[in-house]
C-alpha cells in the first residue's frame, strides 16, 4: 500500500483536490490527521460512498494503514496539520511520497522550511506543489521554483492554479473532476495525478484520463 502525505494549507484542504481521480483508479483512503477535520466535514456532505475518509490520531495511523492494506486498499492520502508536529512526523514515517502544497509567494515558501528540514532528516522524498497560483503567472512560478529548490526539495512539474471550481465544488462534497470534468482545474488535477502515479509506479487505467479541451476556470 502506497502512502502520500498532503499537509493542509488552506480550506478546502489540499488533499481533497486529489480525491476524485484516486478513487476511480484504485481503492483509496483519505486519512484525516488534522484536528480541524475539514476532510471529514467535507466527506459528510457527500452522497457517494467513495472515497473512504477516516479521521485518525497519529497513534492510530500505522495500525489502521496495516488493516486497510489487508482489506485491499492500495493508496492512502494522509492529510496532516500544516505545522510540523507529531501528526506530521508519524505520517512521514509511513509515507512513500510527501507533497507540500505551497503558494508561489516568498512568505509561503519561507514557511515550509521547517517542514523541509523534517522531511530531509527522514530521507523521504518530498515535492513542493505550487498551489493557488495566479491563472496567468509565468515568471512568478519560475522564481517560486528557484526558491523552493533552495530548501532542498524538488518541485512537482504539475501546477495547481487558483480556480473558482475548487470553491464551487466544496459545498457539495465534490471534487473538481466530478463538478466540472472538462474544466481547467480538472486538467491540472489530472496532471498532478499522472505525476503521483508515475513516481509511485502505479499504473493509471485509461478510463481515468480527463479528455477534452478545457473551457472553464
Amino acid at each position: 500500500m502506497k502512502s502520500v502525505i498532503v499537509p493542509s494549507v488552506q480550506s478546502p484542504p489540499s488533499m481533497l483536490k486529489l480525491h476524485d481521480f484516486c478513487n476511480r483508479a484504485i481503492k483509496t483512503a483519505l486519512i484525516d490527521l488534522d484536528p480541524q477535520e475539514s476532510a471529514t466535514a467535507w466527506s459528510e456532505r457527500r452522497t457517494a460512498e467513495l472515497p473512504h475518509v477516516e479521521p485518525l490520531s497519529a497513534r492510530r495511523l500505522s495500525p489502521w494503514i496495516n488493516a486497510a492494506e489487508a482489506e485491499g486498499f492500495a493508496l492512502a492520502i494522509i492529510d496532516t496539520p500544516p505545522a510540523a508536529g507529531a501528526e506530521a512526523a508519524e505520517a512521514v514515517q509511513r509515507s512513500d511520497m510527501v507533497l507540500i502544497p505551497c503558494r508561489p509567494s516568498l512568505i509561503d515558501l519561507e514557511a515550509i522550511k521547517r517542514t523541509a528540514q523534517l522531511i530531509t532528516a527522514t530521507g523521504k522524498q518530498a515535492f513542493v506543489v505550487l498551489n493557488g497560483a495566479p491563472p496567468t503567472a509565468t515568471a512568478l512560478l519560475d522564481d517560486a521554483r528557484t526558491l523552493a529548490e533552495a530548501t532542498g526539495l524538488q518541485v512537482a512539474r504539475a501546477v495547481i492554479r487558483e480556480r473558482s471550481s475548487f470553491r464551487a465544488a466544496w459545498p457539495y462534497g465534490l471534487g473538481v473532476i466530478e463538478h466540472e470534468p472538462e474544466g481547467k482545474a480538472a486538467l491540472e488535477i489530472a496532471a498532478l495525478r499522472d505525476f503521483i502515479f508515475e513516481y509511485l509506479q502505479i499504473i493509471k487505467p485509461s478510463h481515468v484520463k480527463t479528455k477534452g479541451k478545457a473551457a472553464h476556470g
